[in-house]
């Protein structure tokens, strides 16, 4: 056989490989992917997500699909890359109808997948209904751009309310601590009571002392006025003077001696 003929069965041979096993080759270098709506049909300012998978899942952290969302004419009312599980290659995207060109009619989806330096490229294609609020051909609801605004007030809001948290337990806190305070000082002033209440037992004990004192004392002035006449008619002055100091000094002692049995 000659070099040319040879040639020629080699190219044939090869071609016919190419041709046979290229789409195979091109299999299996592609991803499956699939796209949903979570509802059929959205109307006015809506809330719906799309999600999906892609297989085989990425290897890389932060691979992400392309979701683009067109009105009936073809106009792109929708535009975002979410990130792709690397566990099960699932995704997800939340997104709100109704704004500028939103009109009723069919919505198509669709999720692109083509991730940098990777030959796992593929795509898929979904649709859902829309009706607007509004006749004629204008869009109802908000807008991504408000939707996102009210997404970010709602956060803000959130940080507001850890602030008033934090607020309301440094106040609890502060409240225990001036409760604790309370009780403190209600428990001094009840043993301030107690002692108040010693004292005035005391004054009470006191107060009957000074009764006794008083009676005695009593008793012998009347005792001086009953002795007085008798010295008088006797002419005893001094002996009087001398009796009257005695019974004096007796009653200093007596008195002396009850107040202090009762102080001690």
């Amino acid at each position: 056989m000659s070099p040319l003929k040879v040639l020629s069965t080699i190219s044939v041979v090869a071609l016919t490989a190419f041709l046979f096993l290229s789409p195979f080759a091109a299999y299996a270098a592609g991803a499956t992917v699939t796209v949903k709506t979570d509802q059929p049909s959205y109307f006015s300012a809506q809330t719906g997500s799309i999600f999906g998978t892609v297989t085989p899942a990425p290897t890389t952290s932060g691979t992400q699909i392309v979701i683009t969302v067109k009105n009936p004419s073809g106009s792109q009312v929708l535009f975002n890359e979410v990130s792709v599980s690397t566990s099960d290659g699932s995704y997800s995207y939340q997104f709100v109808t109704g704004g500028p060109n939103w009109v009723t009619g069919t919505y198509k989806v669709n999720a692109t997948y083509a991730p940098a330096g990777s030959s796992a490229t593929g795509s898929a294609v979904t649709t859902f209904s829309y009706s607007a609020s509004t006749g004629g051909g204008g869009g109802g609801g908000i807008s991504q751009g408000q939707f996102n605004d009210i997404m970010g007030n709602i956060t803000a809001l959130n940080g507001k309310l850890d602030t008033v948290s934090a607020a309301l337990t440094a106040l609890q806190n502060g409240q225990s601590a001036q409760n604790t305070q309370l009780t403190t000082i209600v428990n001094s002033l009840n043993t301030l009571t107690g002692t108040v209440t010693s004292i005035q037992g005391s004054l009470t004990g006191f107060s009957n002392t000074l009764g006794q004192v008083n009676t005695a004392v009593g008793g012998i002035s009347t005792q001086f006025t009953q002795l007085s006449g008798p010295l008088a008619s006797a002419g005893q002055t001094q002996t009087y003077v001398l009796v009257v100091a005695v019974l004096t000094a007796i009653t200093l002692v007596l008195v002396l001696a009850v107040l202090v049995r009762r102080l001690s």
